[in-house]
């Protein structure tokens, strides 16, 4: 499954950011997230999402339910981080 979450189009931030990418993040089939772009089953049994901020998109792939809840715990700033770490 792949997710787009454009948080450019949204311009929420703070908490209510942390808030919406951590709904998006623990149910990626929801639709009513205010910063959802795009949702796609192409399939896969991991979840890709690419957050777009500040014009850049960063991109993450979970394999497991676990690590979803992790990132959604550690909010958009931790999200950005670990795409800048790992790339």
């Amino acid at each position: 499954m792949k997710t787009l979450i454009n948080h450019d189009a949204c311009q929420h931030s703070g908490e209510f950011a942390d808030r919406c990418l951590a709904a998006s993040l623990r149910n990626p089939y929801a639709r009513e997230r205010f910063c959802l772009a795009r949702i796609e089953d192409d399939g896969r049994p991991e979840v890709s999402v690419d957050l777009v901020l500040d014009g850049k998109t960063y991109t993450r792939v979970f394999r497991s339910e676990r690590d979803r809840q992790i990132a959604a715990d550690q909010g958009w700033e931790a999200f950005v981080h670990r795409v800048m770490m790992a790339g």
